[in-house]
């Protein structure tokens, strides 16, 4: 008897739900031929009947069209500026300075000079260095016009020692001239200065840093990305930034390098990126938002609650003619309550996006119209009269 109970309760269940079958429907006609329906839990209005009574057995669901549009997505990441040309300007040499060839922070141009050292020693250098090559070379001349004349009094080993003492007098010349030029610093690139103290009088000593030097004409950024970005990276691929320091500004780069390995840490790759910066406006150090967009070719468009699960995978319900057919989908991506996905499915058919839950292959539907409180069948080319 429990079970008798059990059983009749369960069908009344399903008959409440999901209303009565054509065929049973048409079995409790009352006298005037009308058939008795079902009530859709979700409206109140029957489902499975209509004024005069058609659609017996329908099911009451919301439609939407299919629409192909490229899908974009965007990885942002954080980063810091450096320029692509940068020098911390070194003295090889060490002396007291006599001369600043510059005052602030300017902008140099490669070979400016910047600092004078006293040089006094190294140009008596070069002056005897000179004095000794003259020499060196009238005695190779000399030799030479004798040898010529073949009258034996230069001898071949004389020869080769005027040779030697001018050679090595051209020699002594060179590094005198190297040194007196070590002592007047260049600049070794185009650029501007960072700050810098020195003044006329202080001693410079070997390896002290001058200054730095930037060229700020192309502005890099170091910035990670996640490893799902990894198809995307490629040389030369556009990258957009920002700044706070610049707000309301978008500055154009493109990708110029990327790491070969993923941070087994982090799970991310190292990319870096340039931006031209002909205006001068953006500075070493300043921290970059890096975008990096991805846009998909047009792949099918519709609303998340389209979307149904099976055992056997995705799956959407396709509405033709007052019916309903499962049509297989591969789910790519979502943004929001939008979906885009893979399958057989013209642009602009329609698709079940409410009750889906109630719907079996080949199930007749009825597409109705406004919310949940207040649902009104449509006269859609869609909706089925029997």
């Amino acid at each position: 008897m429990s079970l008798l109970i059990a059983a009749i309760l369960i069908v009344a269940a399903y008959f409440y739900q999901f209303g009565l079958p054509a065929g049973l429907a048409s079995l409790f006609a009352d006298q005037s031929g009308q058939p008795t329906a079902s009530r859709s839990p979700s409206s109140g209005q029957p489902q499975g009947a209509r004024p005069g009574g058609r659609n017996a057995g329908a099911t009451y669901v919301t439609l939407a069209d299919v629409t192909y549009k490229p899908y974009e997505d965007t990885f942002s990441s954080i980063g810091t500026g450096v320029a692509k040309q940068s020098v911390s300007l070194v003295s090889e040499v060490s002396g007291q300075i006599k001369d600043v060839m510059f005052e602030g922070t300017p902008h140099v141009s490669k070979g400016d000079v910047l600092l004078q050292l006293e040089d006094t020693s190294e140009r008596i250098n070069v002056e005897i260095a000179e004095a000794n090559l003259s020499k060196a070379e009238d005695t190779l001349e000399r030799y030479s016009t004798l040898q010529s004349r073949n009258s034996g009094i230069v001898t071949a080993t004389s020869m080769k020692e005027a040779e030697s003492a001018a050679a090595v007098a051209r020699g002594n010349l060179a590094l005198a001239e190297k040194e007196l030029a070590d002592r007047t610093i260049k600049s070794p690139i185009d650029g501007r200065l960072g700050l810098a103290e020195w003044e006329v009088g202080d001693f410079l000593s070997n390896g002290a840093k001058i200054v730095n030097i930037n060229n700020t004409e192309t502005i890099l950024v170091t910035f990670e990305l996640p490893e799902r970005a990894m198809n995307l990276l490629e040389l030369g691929k556009e990258v957009y930034v920002t700044t706070p320091a610049i707000n309301g500004k978008v500055f154009e780069g493109k990708i110029i390098a990327f790491d070969s390995t993923i941070d087994e840490t982090t799970r991310t790759i190292t990319v870096k990126a340039e931006i031209e910066n002909g205006d001068g406006r953006l500075w070493p150090g300043m921290t970059f938002e890096v975008m990096l967009r991805q846009k998909t070719e047009p792949l099918a468009a519709l609303p998340a609650m389209a979307l149904t699960w099976t055992r056997d995978g995705t799956q959407v319900w396709l509405a033709e003619d007052g019916k309903v057919r499962a049509v297989p989908v591969i789910f790519r991506y979502r943004q929001d309550d939008t979906i885009w996905i893979e399958g057989d499915l013209m642009e602009g058919t329609k698709v079940v996006v409410e009750g889906v839950q109630k719907l079996r292959p080949g199930a007749s539907i009825v597409a109705e119209q406004g919310d949940s409180s207040d649902r009104k069948p449509t006269t859609t080319a869609s909706t089925r009269t029997e």
